[in-house]
This record gives C-alpha cells, structure tokens and sequence, in this order.
C-alpha cells in the first residue's frame, strides 16, 4: 500500500514539489514578516495587553478550538472533488449561491465553484458526463472525454483551493492571535511565531490535499473501470452513478452542517481508499494506457515512429540485464488479459508486466514484491506466439502447436499506438503474425476447398459416364432384338 502510493507520488513529484513552493512563497508573503505584525503591534498598543490566564485559554481556543474548525471547513470539500469533481463542484456552488440569497446563514467557505459562470459550465458537463457513463455504449468514450476533463478540473480546483487556504488561514491565525499575547511577549513576537506556524500548517495542509485527492481519485476512477465488467446487468450504469452521487452528496453535506464528523468521515473514506489504492491503481493504469491514451492519440493519428524501447525502463529491469549481460530491442509495457499461463509466471487479469526481446529471445519481466524480479522466457517452448491486431489493442497469446486459435494459453496486451510498427514488432520478437498465418490458412482452406469442388465435379462426370456407358450396354441387345421383329428393314440393309 505504502510503495503503491509513494510510487504515485513521485510521478506526481514535479507537481507537488512546485505545488508546494508556491504555497510556501505565498505563505510567507502573506505572514507577519511582511507587514501584518505592523498592523497587529499598533493594535496591540492600543488595546493593550491581556492577562496571562486568559492568554494561555485564548491561544488554546485559537489553536483547538475554531481555527481547526475553520480549517476542516475549509479542505472538507476535498474527498468530495476527489471521489466525484463534477457532483461535487456543482453541489458546492449550488450550495453558496443559495446561502449567499439567503443572508449567509451557514459559514461555508468560498471556493471557484461558486462563482456563476463556473458553475453554469459545470452543470452543463455533469449532465454530459452522467449520461454517457450511465449507457455501456458510450461509456469507455465518456470516461476518455468528459472523464479526462473532469480529473484535471478537478486537480485545478483542489490546488486553487489550497492556494486560497494558504493565504486566508495564514492571515486568519496572523490577524486573531494578537489579542492572544502575553504581557512577556510583545504582539509583534507573538504574531511572527504565530505566522510561521500557521505559515507552515497550512502548506502541509495544502500537500496532503493533494495527496488525498491523487488516492481517493485513482480509486474511485478504477471503481468506473469495473463497473463495466457488469454491463451486462441492465441499467447498473445509471444506477452506480446515481450511487456514486449520492454519496459524495452525503458526504459534503455531512462536513457543511457538522465538520467535527465530516472530519472523521473524510479520514476513513481517505485510509479505506489506501487500502485499496494498490489494486485500484493497476486498474486505473491499465485503463488510461490501453484504451484512454490510444484514444487520444488516434485522433491525431498514430505515430510510425514511436519508440519500440520506452523511453524510462524501470530501474529493476535495467539492474537484470546488466546483471545477466542482456541487451533488448524492445522494451515495451503490457498488461494481463489471461490470469495465468503456467504455474512458475502467474499474472493477474491487468497486471502489468514488460516484454522485453533480448539477445537471448523475447521474455517477460515483472516485479515480484519489494525486491524480486520474475522472468518467463517466451523462447524455447512448445507453443506458438501470435500478435494480433485489434480495434482497441494488440494482443499477444500462445497455444499449443497444431491447436485451434481458440485454445489460448496466455493473453497479454499492449497499445494500440504501436499499429504502424507492428510488422516490425513481429520480425524482431520472432512472433507469428496472426493475420498472415490466419490469412495463409484460409487460403489454404480456400484452395483445399476448390480442389474438393473440382474432384466432386469429376466424380459427378465419372458417374454420369458411368451410368450412360452401362445404360446403353445393358438396352442394346433389347434395341437389337426389336429391330430384328419389325416387318421391315433399315435401308442400309437393302
């Protein structure tokens, strides 16, 4: 679990890491380094100093008590935009426009989502994105759409709502803390100190707002990828996105009216997500490589040249081959469509695994746990490999020799923007190339069948000679005898 979530962070490492240093710039511009203490020693010096009693109960409320309250307002929004950003976006704005009408009477914090013209373009898109993904027809097309869309709207409003954050609680916790400060302590110190860990509480806040959302996202987009194994039930579409909506519904109305339990709702919706993060992952993986990046990228058209060695091996691949003195041609990802092939390689249904064409033959290679690597050599077997082209991806599978093309023994995939190279694919890796070999055998077939036709058509003309032959044998002598009885003669025989 851990490993699968470090390893989402840093694919995202760019991201946060610059992510973070604009927080920590706007949260030191806006502290009391940068002229907020000023204000506040002024104030200060005017309204004068407080007892230490009620210091000490002041900076404690400050810190435990509505500070944290206002700050579970403020991310409370999060597991919501992550589970579902279109639901929630538009249930947030909806709900600010609707307290903003009525006087404010609920302390909501102000996000993007409430401004109008945002709001009217994420209704527009919730309704798209909720009728595609409701039918199984179009369904992978609006999870390749409208659900790329929606992930990355999604990651924008949760980083401006960070960056929000940063600088209104900052502020907030500069501005309130000087009524808080000990007659020791001059309110300038004290909001300083005050500034610089709200400062920091806040870009931690705002780093984990982003971590949460990359977890609870990635499992809830694999969630979508399953649902479709059930397209066969009807409508269970509509009704796991009407499921779906209800519950980031319930959750964000649950952390608008009662942050205290929205904070623990939010903290067990985000520890079941990593529990399921790994698994999810792999199917989240396997979705966006074989069917939503080919999407995209058919659009445009495939590329003839796209490299057939990936441009980042991961690193335990690079340490075997140095270590068995392998070089390879072909290092491409694939993934699982078989559960297994045999007992000492067992892979799960979008388990990812690399196919490599080394100096030796083409193999497969997986990470096996933290430190062990798995390889099945494809060379040296009594099975035939096959590369098959299809709409939606490439295929790899074997079957034993002289055998149907239906007994499949091992099915992995790759993607489908290796088209334009797929003969190259197949000369390199020693595969068979399916079409040939199907097209070679249904013209064999063909050819099989025509000289059937033509031996039938003989055997038709045999019988018929046959028959006349043995018909005219058998009615002459009758003919000869009747000739004989008739009262007159041929003329030949006169």
């Amino acid at each position: 679990m851990f490993y699968a979530i470090s390893k989402e962070i840093r694919e995202h490492k760019k991201l946060i890491i610059f992510y973070v240093s604009l927080c920590m710039v706007l949260a030191v511009f806006c502290s009391p380094f940068f002229g907020i203490s000023d204000l506040n020693t002024v104030r200060a010096s005017e309204e004068g100093t407080v007892p230490a009693g009620e210091t000490i109960y002041t900076l404690t409320n400050l810190f435990m008590g509505k500070s944290i309250r206002n700050l579970a307002g403020a991310y409370s929004s999060v597991v919501g935009v992550s589970a579902e950003p279109f639901t929630a976006l538009l249930y947030l704005g909806l709900m600010e426009n609707i307290n903003r009408a009525c006087g404010s009477p609920l302390d909501i914090v102000s996000t993007p989502a409430g401004n109008p013209i945002v709001l009217l373009l994420v209704s527009l898109f919730f309704v798209a994105s909720k009728l595609m993904k409701s039918f199984e027809t179009t369904k992978v097309f609006g999870l390749c759409t409208l659900g790329e869309l929606e992930k990355y709207l999604g990651l924008v409003f949760i980083l401006v709502l960070g960056i929000m954050n940063v600088v209104g609680i900052t502020d907030r916790f500069a501005q309130n803390v000087v009524s808080a400060a000990s007659p020791e302590v001059t309110a300038g110190n004290s909001s300083v100190w005050v500034g610089v860990v709200s400062a920091f509480l806040s870009v931690i806040l705002a780093m984990i707002s982003v971590v949460v959302y990359l977890v609870v996202k990635t499992v809830f987009f694999g969630l979508d990828a399953l649902q479709s194994c059930f397209s066969f039930i009807p409508f269970s579409g509509a009704l796991f996105e009407v499921f779906k909506s209800a519950f980031v519904i319930i959750v964000l109305t649950i952390n608008v009216f009662f942050p205290w339990i929205g904070i623990g709702i939010n903290i067990l919706v985000f520890l079941i997500c990593c529990l399921l993060f790994r698994f999810f992952l792999g199917v989240e993986e396997f979705l966006r490589k074989i069917y939503i990046k080919p999407f995209i990228a058919r659009m445009r058209g495939f590329n003839d040249e796209i490299p057939l060695v990936a441009r980042k091996i991961p690193k335990f691949i690079r340490n075997y081959c140095e270590k068995e003195q392998i070089t390879y041609d072909i290092a491409i990802p694939a993934y699982a469509f078989k559960r297994k092939e045999a007992n000492d390689f067992r892979i799960k249904f979008m388990e990812k695994v690399w196919l490599l064409n080394t100096n030796r033959g083409p193999i497969f290679i997986k990470k096996k746990g933290l430190k062990k690597t798995q390889v099945y050599e494809l060379f040296g077997k009594d099975k035939i490999y096959y590369l098959k082209k299809d709409f939606r991806f490439i295929e790899i599978f074997s079957n034993p020799k002289d055998e149907k093309f239906s007994q499949k023994d091992l099915r992995v995939v790759i993607s489908i923007e290796y088209l334009k190279r797929f003969e190259e694919l197949c000369e390199l890796s020693g595969f068979a190339n399916f079409h040939v070999v199907k097209e070679n055998i249904k013209q064999s077939r063909k050819e099989a069948r025509a000289e059937k036709r033509e031996m039938r058509k003989e055997k038709i003309k045999l019988r018929i000679e046959t028959f006349t032959t043995n018909a005219s044998n058998r009615l002459k002598p009758a003919y000869n005898k009747v000739r004989g009885l008739l009262p007159f003669k041929n003329d030949e025989e006169n």
